[in-house]
């Protein structure tokens, strides 16, 4: 379901894109262009999670091989 909103443009831009675009076309365009935009904000959000997950994991790996490198040292019979 579409919501009709105010968008306000540039006069200059607008008389730019009319060249392109009829009037009709110009509400699809915005959708588009819009939807592109949130789709890159959404996946930079994602790898940005990803990155903070991966640093996490990596440093409770580290934490955990700390751990046993104490362990390790301890000469145990075999």
């Amino acid at each position: 379901m579409a919501t009709r909103i105010p968008i306000y443009l540039d006069e200059e831009l607008l008389a730019r894109a009319s060249r392109f675009f009829l009037p009709d076309e110009l509400s699809q365009l915005v959708t588009d262009l819009l939807t592109e935009r949130i789709a890159e904000l959404e996946q930079a959000e994602l790898e940005a999670q990803m990155r903070e997950g991966y640093l996490a994991v990596k440093q409770d790996r580290q934490d955990l091989k700390a751990d046993w490198e104490i362990v390790d040292g301890e000469k145990w019979p075999t």
